[in-house]
């Protein structure tokens, strides 16, 4: 699907949507509105590329609705997810602050409408607005702290066991089941590989794995997990292990 500017929609569009972009809470409605004077606005089809990584594009994208995919590559090109953004946030913020290149892929996780301000628009937002700052740092501490853990497990854990840690990302306590716990809708095998930084033969034989172990039962497009703490124990670096 191709890229629709609908920038020439109307300020009215524009004023109500990012409304409700966290970053521009408690901002006067003026700045706000200032700020979307200078918004491009545009529609991505499902797995549409917004920019790719080591492109000098300096943009700053608003998720207005929808949600993007964060992309990386690591070691023999495989390309792993590294977070998703869903409507209310915002990134592109680490080119706009120091000039350079990106460094990750993003495409758009489903149809997601976004808005984007060149970065020296964002730059002096954040010099106008302390409280803008002070969010863009918060939000760059989670991403440092989020992959400080992805390179540690990375680094420290199997494929198969960096395939299990998504499964265990992914559940929720079954509500019919009391003490169970289970992912309603498995995603596609591609996409636990991407989380993963794995290839869907890993994923297939890991599922396939702990499915004959009675570790997991396939439950229609979802899963259960019928050993919760097995799983975790599985999950674990060897050293780790009790």
């Amino acid at each position: 699907m191709d890229q629709v500017d609908i920038k020439d929609r109307g300020d009215d569009l524009g004023r109500a949507d990012l409304a409700h972009i966290l970053l521009f809470e408690n901002l006067p409605p003026e700045a706000v509105a200032d700020f979307e004077k200078a918004a491009n606005w545009r529609q991505y089809g499902e797995n549409e590329l917004v920019f790719d990584q080591a492109s000098d594009t300096l943009e700053v994208y608003f998720v207005v609705e929808g949600c993007v995919r964060i992309l990386g590559t690591v070691a023999g090109g495989i390309e792993i997810t590294l977070a998703e953004v869903p409507a209310g946030n915002f990134f592109g913020e680490l080119s706009a602050i120091d000039g350079k290149g990106r460094s990750a892929k993003v495409v758009a996780a489903r149809p997601s409408r976004l808005a984007s301000v060149d970065g020296p628009a964002f730059v002096a937002l954040m010099q106008r607005h302390p409280t803008v700052a002070l969010r863009v740092m918060e939000r760059l501490a989670r991403i440092i702290r989020g992959l400080d853990t992805k390179v540690v497990n990375l680094s420290s854990l199997t494929p198969e066991q960096r395939v299990m840690i998504e499964l265990i990302r992914l559940a929720e306590p079954d509500l019919k089941l009391p003490g169970f716990w289970s992912i309603a809708c498995l995603p596609p095998h591609s996409e636990l590989a991407e989380w993963a930084g794995s290839d869907r033969d890993v994923v297939a034989k890991t599922i396939g794995e702990l499915a004959r172990d009675g570790i997991v039962k396939r439950r229609g497009l979802g899963l259960e997990i019928a050993q919760w703490e097995r799983l975790q124990q599985l999950a674990k670096p060897a050293r780790a292990r009790s």
